[in-house]
């Protein structure tokens, strides 16, 4: 009989691709970490800007 779950050695298809591109752009953690520290104030912002749309649709209907 053929099993049907993933065998657990084996890496999912979205993991080879994330780790073949990091290969590519010599990924190394310190990068990733400032990379995340930048990227969590353009959250922040987009967050407000979200929240200043749905503000305004709530109050033109």
């Amino acid at each position: 009989m053929k099993k049907i779950s993933p065998r657990k050695d084996k890496p999912s298809p979205f993991s080879r691709i994330m780790r073949k591109g990091q290969e590519k752009t010599n990924y190394k953690a310190r990068n990733g970490k400032l990379l995340m520290l930048m990227s969590e104030e353009d959250h922040a912002r987009i967050a407000k800007l979200i929240s200043k749309w749905l503000a305004q649709d709530e109050t033109n209907p």
